[in-house]
């Protein structure tokens, strides 16, 4: 048991790291949003890049900021009567609705991975004027599509002991 609760402590760790790296990400989000309304406002000189930069940072903020959600709990959940259920039927419920999430990320890191493999490959780059390389965000669905896995594989390990012994800690 106490190999199985530091692995689960690691995997919450690097969640929480894919958390603050998506925290520093909302930070330059700002400043790069920020810098396009002076340079836009005040010097009358638009940029071509910051609609697309903050767009791919955004979906990279997504992206990877997803597992340390999952950590935190703030994913939604039909509160209003699964809130009402017992610590032990919200846990079997948890580990019921599992099949359908890991298939999600399953997929997801499936295709996901396979899009980005090729735009590696292809050193794609984006259709607009400015014409930035697309594998960078392409690459970070798979990324956090794993980090996901990661955390909901800790999520349904603690799920389960809940479900067949709620007394027990982890």
């Amino acid at each position: 048991m106490k190999r199985l609760t530091s692995c689960l402590h690691v995997i919450d760790k690097i969640s929480e790291w894919s958390g603050k790296i998506a925290g520093f990400g909302i930070l330059l989000l700002i400043l790069i949003v920020t810098f396009e309304v002076v340079s836009r406002y005040v010097f009358r000189q638009p940029t071509i890049w910051v609609h697309e930069t903050s767009a791919f940072l955004f979906g990279g903020i997504f992206l990877i900021g997803g597992a340390y959600a999952l950590l935190l709990k703030t994913h939604v959940n039909m509160d209003v009567f699964y809130q009402r259920f017992s610590i032990r039927t919200r846990a079997t419920l948890d580990v019921a609705t599992s099949l359908l999430f890991f298939l999600f990320l399953g997929v997801l890191i499936w295709v996901g991975g396979s899009s980005a493999w090729n735009s590696i490959l292809k050193q794609e780059l984006s259709n607009s004027h400015w014409a930035p390389p697309i594998y960078p965000i392409k690459s970070a669905i798979p990324l956090g599509a794993l980090l996901l896995i990661l955390q909901g594989l800790a999520k349904f390990v603690r799920d389960l002991i809940t479900a067949f012994r709620p007394d027990a800690t982890i």
